[in-house]
């Protein structure tokens, strides 16, 4: 069932695609989400709402080697790092980022999609640059998190 909100407590599955600097394994193991994991050229990373997909996190996963992450809602709702400062580092703004509906249904160009939401601002981004800060504080949240679907070299 489709909903004009997405609640605080879904879960969201984002796909982090194999060869795209999308993470990285450190010596001791662990792998680190990149930012890189969530750019998006429309300044609003996609991610599939769970319980839409019947928490089934291959729904979200493009290619067998692709790893699956998810981010909590409300943890996407309270970041308070987005923000816009005048040259002596003042605040002017700060982004309020929340998580909308966004189905993909009868596009020409994507497969049905009613799980799809996006990760946006209010209001838009100004530049690049702030948007950066809204990838940065998304992989950190992504990464206290386990895999959903691991990176296909952590499967082997």
């Amino acid at each position: 069932m489709l909903t004009d909100t997405v609640s605080n407590e879904e879960v969201l599955y984002r796909c982090v695609f194999y060869g795209r600097n999308c993470y990285r394994i450190e010596e001791d193991g662990t792998v680190r989400i990149s930012s890189q994991a969530f750019n998006d050229r429309n300044m609003a990373p996609s991610v599939d709402r769970a319980c839409l997909c019947n928490y089934q996190p291959g729904w979200t996963q493009k290619n067998e080697k692709d790893g699956v992450i998810s981010l909590i809602t409300l943890e996407v709702r309270m970041i308070d790092t987005v923000n816009k400062k005048d040259a002596k580092g003042n605040l002017i703004f700060a982004y309020k980022i929340d998580v909308y509906p966004r189905p993909i249904i009868n596009d020409s160009e994507l497969p049905d999609n009613p799980a799809h939401a996006q990760i946006e601002p209010t209001p838009q981004y100004q530049n690049k640059s702030i948007f950066r800060k809204l990838l940065e504080r998304l992989a950190i949240l992504a990464s206290q998190r386990e895999w959903e679907i691991p990176p296909y070299e952590l499967r082997r």
